[in-house]
């Protein structure tokens, strides 16, 4: 004998854990609904191949619409349902005091064998409790399927809620057996009746629609409570300076504010780190004319200084500072056009190595009657200083990153998948400012006699638009 197990009917709100996309017969509509037909089905017993029970595919798992044996299958409780346990065709050979546990406390036990009136008398019980038996006789193929049909089931009477089919009954030796060809069961006891505004984890039940006739034989539609996956995509932007027209950088717009995935200066623009970002302080193409020892305050605390002019060997000597500590430096070229972009690649941001922090492109140098002056006429610079990296399952407010997608070509630079948070924490990046890793003081002014900065926004702006507004779940 073959022992059948079930789930309980309360395992229906497993199904919202999974996407509602792998729901079978159902739909999903313009507005994030989906609607989960009943259709029709036919037993497994060749014996009952003329007749059908109606099912609906809840995430993979059957359940069946309480019906009657009064009404057609239309006349379903489309809201009423109970897990299918079985539709087996198996075939079972019993003696009298046999039984066949058939799962979830549910057992079918021969009574007697009748050889002199060609029956059997049957009884189905539920952890040891009657409830229900019949007397079946062979003599026709009607009588020999048993319908036990119950009363008050989740409020519904003449309930169909098992079939068992009686093909024979042999005499032997010293016993006689019966052999039955099919069963049919519902898990009734654990039946449930679903209500308009039933929440299941992230669904809740919008309508329930009855049938009307075939092919129409009734619905549950559910709303997806939760917002859809928002995805973030890294693209690629253009310099504002013009020696660089031929050349991009990545960049990703998070909720209105762009920012920069650190990138390599011997990579391809897909080989950025899509989910380690820095804020873009300038991209410029305005022109500064600057002499020696004069500063240029980037914003941020970050300033540009020009060393020295020397107008022999053509250079210019500049140095990169963040709040007046040096950074990086470098001998300007003007001998060609490449030398004159001074790329300021860093190692140790986020833990990337050779990462474009900064460019500069010196137009030209000039010498006048008293001073020497060099003419920069771009520069891009990010602030790596306070770069974040970002994992799978940080939270921000109603969002939380769902995956990371790295670029693998010119048209796949990679992306964020942003889900709907379930879990709102309590530590806000305006609140504690120091634990996301951020500064949240302007930096101070440097005593500089050029000063520029071409965002519109507070030096502060790229990451208050984004972490500003956002709690975060931190590691």
């Amino acid at each position: 004998m073959k022992k059948h197990t079930a789930v309980l009917l309360a395992a229906l709100a497993v199904f919202v854990a999974a996407a509602a996309g792998t729901v079978s017969a159902a739909d999903n509509v313009s507005d994030g609904s989906t609607i989960c037909n009943v259709t029709i089905t036919g037993y497994e017993c060749d014996s009952w191949s003329d007749e059908q029970y109606p099912i609906i595919d809840l995430c993979g798992e059957e359940y069946v619409p309480l019906f009657t044996t009064n009404g057609n299958i239309c006349a379903v409780h489309v809201n009423k349902l109970a897990r299918l346990m079985l539709d087996s065709n198996e075939t079972h050979t019993l003696g009298q005091g046999e039984k066949i546990y058939l799962g979830e406390g549910y057992a079918l036990e021969v009574k007697k064998i009748s050889i002199d009136y060609m029956d059997v008398w049957l009884e189905l019980t539920r952890d040891g409790q009657y409830v229900a038996d019949q007397s079946i006789s062979i003599e026709t193929d009607n009588n020999m399927t048993w319908n036990v049909i119950l009363d008050n089931v989740q409020g519904e009477n003449d309930i169909v809620v098992m079939k068992v089919y009686v093909s024979n009954i042999f005499v032997g030796a010293e016993n006689c057996i019966v052999r039955i060809d099919g069963i049919w069961l519902i898990n009734y006891a654990n039946a449930r009746t679903l209500n308009v505004g039933d929440e299941f984890g992230e669904f809740t039940l919008k309508e329930i629609i009855n049938g009307t006739g075939a092919p129409n034989l009734g619905s549950l539609v559910f709303e997806n409570n939760m917002e859809p996956a928002l995805t973030c995509n890294v693209t690629a932007a253009g310099y504002e300076c013009d020696s660089w027209s031929d050349e991009q950088y990545p960049v990703i717009n998070l909720f209105g504010a762009e920012y920069v995935p650190l990138f390599p200066t011997d990579g391809n623009i897909w080989d950025s780190h899509v989910n380690k970002l820095t804020g873009l302080i300038l991209d410029s193409n305005e022109t500064q004319v600057l002499e020696a020892g004069e500063i240029l305050d980037l914003g941020q605390g970050y300033a540009l200084e020009v060393r020295e002019i020397d107008i022999d060997s053509e250079k210019a000597w500049l140095e990169l500072t963040r709040d007046g500590q040096y950074i990086a430096d470098k001998n300007v070229s003007m001998d060609t056009d490449d030398n004159r972009t001074w790329t300021v690649a860093l190692d140790d941001v986020q833990g990337e190595n050779n990462i474009v922090v900064m460019k500069v492109h010196v137009k030209n140098l000039f010498v006048g009657s008293e001073k020497r002056i060099v003419w920069i006429d771009g520069i891009w610079l990010a602030d790596y200083a306070n770069a974040r990296t970002l994992n799978v399952g940080d939270e921000f407010g109603e969002f939380t990153l769902n995956q990371i997608i790295n670029g693998t070509d010119a048209s796949n630079l990679g992306s964020l998948v942003f889900g709907s948070a379930s879990v709102t924490d309590e530590t806000s990046v305006t609140d504690d400012t120091s634990t996301a890793g951020f500064s949240s003081s302007p930096s101070s002014e440097n005593e500089s006699d050029k000063f520029t900065n071409t965002s519109t926004e507070p030096p502060t702006s790229w990451y208050w638009n984004f972490w500003k507004s956002f709690t975060m779940k931190l590691k």
